[in-house]
C-alpha cells in the first residue's frame, strides 16, 4: 500500500511539472499593427492577464552543465533534480486569443528576434565591447548545435546582425501559444562552455514579423548579470535611462528589486529619464 502511495505522490509531482515545463516566456502583442513588447512570465499561464509594456528585462545568468545561460526561472524539477527551465525567454504570442474572436497573427507569417547591436560588457562608467564574449540565441536544447541556420543567432561587432526565428505560426493558434528560445554566453566568441568574464553584459533586441503591414517592436534589452555585484547591476540599468516602470527585475522577489534600486546612491526612481 505505501508503495503504491509512494508512486503516486511521484506521479502527481511529475505531472505537475510537465504542465508547467514551458517555462519563461516574454508577452507580446499587436497594438495598432504593433508589435510591443510586454511584462516576461516566468511561468504559464501567459494569458491570463495583459501585462504592462517592458523594454529592460534584468537577468540573471547561471551556470548549467559548463554552460552559462540565461536563466529568468531557476526552478529545480523535483523528479530529476535539475533546473526544470535551461534557459530563456521565450516569447508568447496568444494574448489575442484570451477571450476568443478574430486571431491578429496571420497563419504561416513568422516571429524573429533580430540583435541590433554587439553584444557590450559594463566597465563601471559606460556599457562597451565585450571583447572575444558573444552570445547565443537558439531553439532546440544544444547550445553547440548550429544548424539549421534558422534556428540560432549569435552576436557579431558589427553589422548585418543576426537573428533567430520561431515555427511558423499556426491558423489554430492559442490564447497559451508560444516559442521557446535560450541564451547562452559564448566565452570565446564560439563555444558555450568556453569561460566568460563575470560582470553586466547587455543584449539589443527587436522582434519583428513576416506579416504584411505589421511593424516591427520598438528595441528592448536584456541586461545579463553573472557573478555580478548588485551596485554594478543598477548602474547598468541606470545607464540606459528608461523609467523605472519599463524596467523588469527577474526574478521578482521584493528584497532584490530593493537592493538594485538606488544602491550606491543611485537615484534609480527619482532620477529625471531620457525615455517614458
Amino acid at each position: 500500500m505505501r508503495a503504491r502511495m509512494f508512486v503516486f505522490a511521484v506521479c502527481v509531482v511529475a505531472a505537475a511539472s510537465s504542465a508547467y515545463a514551458h517555462g519563461p516566456q516574454l508577452q507580446i502583442t499587436v497594438d495598432n499593427s504593433k508589435i510591443v513588447t510586454r511584462q516576461l512570465r516566468v511561468d504559464p499561464p501567459y494569458s491570463d492577464s495583459l501585462s504592462a509594456p517592458k523594454s529592460v528585462y534584468v537577468i540573471p545568468v547561471i551556470e548549467n552543465g559548463g554552460v552559462w545561460y540565461s536563466k529568468p526561472n531557476n526552478e529545480i524539477d523535483p523528479i530529476s533534480m535539475m533546473p526544470a527551465f535551461p534557459s530563456g525567454p521565450g516569447l508568447a504570442y496568444g494574448y489575442d486569443q484570451a477571450d476568443g474572436g478574430d486571431r491578429v497573427l496571420e497563419a504561416l507569417s513568422i516571429l524573429s528576434v533580430t540583435f541590433t547591436d554587439g553584444l557590450k560588457l559594463w566597465n563601471g562608467a559606460a556599457f562597451a565591447d565585450a571583447g572575444a564574449t558573444e552570445l547565443k540565441g537558439f531553439r532546440g536544447a544544444n547550445p553547440t548545435i548550429s544548424t539549421p541556420a534558422a534556428n540560432f543567432a549569435t552576436t557579431s561587432d558589427s553589422g548585418p546582425f543576426d537573428s533567430v526565428s520561431l515555427a511558423a505560426i499556426s491558423a489554430t493558434y492559442t490564447a497559451e501559444s508560444h516559442g521557446s528560445l535560450r541564451w547562452a554566453l559564448l566565452g570565446d566568441g564560439s563555444s558555450p562552455t568556453s569561460a566568460s568574464p563575470d560582470g553586466v553584459y547587455l543584449l539589443s533586441l527587436q522582434l519583428s514579423s513576416t506579416q504584411n503591414g505589421l511593424a516591427p517592436s520598438d528595441p528592448y534589452y536584456f541586461v545579463l548579470h553573472k557573478n555580478a555585484a548588485p551596485a554594478d547591476i543598477a548602474a547598468a540599468v541606470d545607464s540606459l535611462g528608461f523609467a523605472s516602470g519599463l524596467v523588469q527585475m527577474v526574478p521578482e522577489p521584493l528584497a532584490w528589486m530593493l537592493s538594485l534600486i538606488g544602491m550606491a546612491g543611485i537615484p534609480f526612481v527619482a532620477r529625471r529619464r531620457r525615455h517614458g
